[in-house]
């Protein structure tokens, strides 16, 4: 069986590396930007691995590639194309996208940044048959894990990455035996598109957000934004860290309350202890806050 993955993102190693191992015919198709050290560093891991790779050099190249290639099934991982299943022929019945978020609740670009902000208890990967609208098609695959506390966006997508090989496994399986891959049809009334995340998305609103919600909103922004968004003195500041605490105040949301520890901050509803974050571009402990300025009652984001 020829196996081919259609990738733009380092999150397609795991399962490249797992069907090379057990010398499965594997090919990718990368979506990187021709020469950037990214792509570079993907090449080298093929050739590590001794996996034929091309790159994409064209919008309409993919269908060039299927069409020479010929692969008896095809995986997506973050490829950032819609592809047309017309355009691909008899190879359109077996094509699955894999995706890193519940579905239909949440279709779109960047699922795990959306899981994390909104505090959900799980979060999902589903693999489906892809269709002409964007992550829309019958799921033949799903499973979920627990929304720790220590989970941030890095981090599920790493390990989210590495249980896809999981899912893999039992399509390749299932289509090497001849078995009838059991499909669950997406209900669109529940169906939800979020777009990739802007400015306002990753900005702390002290006025309305809860510590719940700023704790989620880090561990949404960390690492790809370096933190969730506020300022100080009108500079940037990105909060990496936080612990949430319930004590009451009667204190302007965002209000700095003690720095003697870490930068304890009062926002609705209760208090955030800030551990560690980033002032214009330099990292540090909140424990070293003073030596940046900061004081008791000064507030941020304004």
């Amino acid at each position: 069986m020829k196996i081919g993955v259609i990738s733009g993102a380092e999150i397609c190693q795991p399962v490249l590396y797992h069907l090379a191992s057990q010398k499965a015919n594997v090919t990718l198709f990368y979506a990187g930007l021709p020469g950037s050290e990214a792509t570079k560093q993907m090449l080298s891991f093929c050739e590590t691995y001794r996996i034929p790779s091309v790159v994409e050099t064209t919008k309409d190249h993919i269908y060039e590639w299927v069409y020479n290639k010929r692969p008896d099934v095809v995986f997506i991982m973050g490829y950032g194309r819609i592809l047309n299943v017309t355009r691909l022929g008899p190879l359109g019945s077996d094509v699955f996208n894999i995706h890193f978020g519940a579905l239909p609740d949440y279709r779109g670009p960047s699922p795990v940044f959306w899981q994390l902000k909104n505090g959900e208890k799980n979060i999902d990967i589903c693999i489906h048959r892809i269709i002409n609208k964007a992550d829309a098609g019958a799921i033949v695959w799903r499973k979920s894990i627990l929304n720790e506390e220590f989970h941030t966006y890095s981090y599920i997508n790493q390990y989210l990455s590495t249980i896809t090989v999981e899912g893999v496994n039992f399509i390749l399986n299932c289509l090497l035996h001849g078995n009838k891959l059991t499909e669950f049809p997406q209900d669109e009334t529940k169906a939800r598109y979020y777009s990739r995340p802007v400015l306002k998305d990753v900005q702390i609103n002290w006025s309305v957000m809860n510590a719940a919600a700023i704790f989620s909103l880090c561990r949404a922004c960390n690492c790809w934004n370096w933190g969730a968004i506020t300022s100080y003195k009108g500079l940037e500041l990105k909060i990496l860290d936080v612990i949430t605490g319930t004590d009451q105040h009667k204190t302007e949301p965002g209000t700095i309350l003690s720095i003697d520890n870490n930068l304890e901050v009062a926002c609705l509803n209760g208090v955030c202890s800030i551990t560690f974050m980033n002032l214009n571009g330099i990292f540090f402990p909140a424990r070293y806050a003073k030596r940046f300025g900061m004081a008791v009652g000064q507030r941020l984001g304004v």
